[in-house]
């Protein structure tokens, strides 16, 4: 392959500078926590299967930002045309859809309720959907510590070594298979939960997927807090 058709597949690797994808998602998710607080303002009015949707969102998304705030694996890298990081990037933009739309659900003034069945077999899905662009995340993040391209003289390096106080390192990212694999099982039981939900009452669904969620941020959290501590 000629060098002028490699970068233009593979334009080389730059540290962001100004974090304009971590900003954009940043407001994006202020949409989606205003439409749930529209609707939990009307908190009385509700019936118990809608609170409990509302819950399961509110966590759900509050827990999200959280943990993309905290990511140690949250790339460092400019978002390009045509790149990983790009891809991860809009990974995360499916993900806020996702978000969106579990959040509108529900009318903001509590009118046309959904069929509390109804609402806990959507709300199952959509959390599904969810976990599977959390594994593809997690993988695309493999992909990217794994990631090598040959130099001038031949030889491999890292295309996307570890990046240390805004500069490239020539130090290798470390793959995450530990968040990998948390995300897989966590998106197992929630698909085997949405295979038989018609065995639970719908209120039990929503705390299941409460505990499972709380769950996961949970073990994430000791993740990158123990990777945090790990020597450099």
């Amino acid at each position: 392959m000629s060098p002028r058709w490699r970068v233009a597949l593979h334009p080389a690797p730059e540290v962001g500078r100004i974090d304009t994808s971590l900003r954009y998602t940043d407001i994006l998710f202020g949409f989606v926590i205003r439409e749930l607080f529209l609707r939990l303002q009307n908190w009385p009015e509700l019936n118990a299967a809608v609170q409990w949707h509302l819950i399961v969102g509110t966590t759900l998304v509050l827990g999200s930002w959280i943990g993309y705030r905290r990511s140690l694996n949250r790339s460092s890298y400019e978002v390009k045309f045509f790149n990983l990081p790009l891809a991860r990037f809009i990974v995360d933009q499916c993900m806020l859809v996702l978000y969106f739309r579990i959040a509108v659900l529900t009318e903001v003034d509590g009118s046309n309720l959904p069929a509390a069945s109804a609402l806990a077999t959507g709300t199952t899905r959509l959390v599904v959907y969810v976990f599977v662009l959390y594994v593809a995340w997690d993988l695309l993040g493999i992909w990217m510590a794994k990631a090598q391209m040959t130099v001038a003289d031949g030889t491999k390096k890292q295309r996307y070594p570890a990046v240390k106080d805004s500069h490239i390192t020539n130090d290798k990212q470390p793959a995450e298979w530990v968040g990998f694999w948390i995300s897989a099982v966590v998106l197992v039981l929630l698909f085997f939960l949405w295979l038989i939900i018609g065995c639970f009452n719908s209120n039990l669904v929503f705390y299941i997927l409460i505990l499972l969620l709380l769950g996961y941020r949970w073990a994430k959290e000791i993740r990158t807090s123990c990777r945090s501590l790990q020597p450099t």
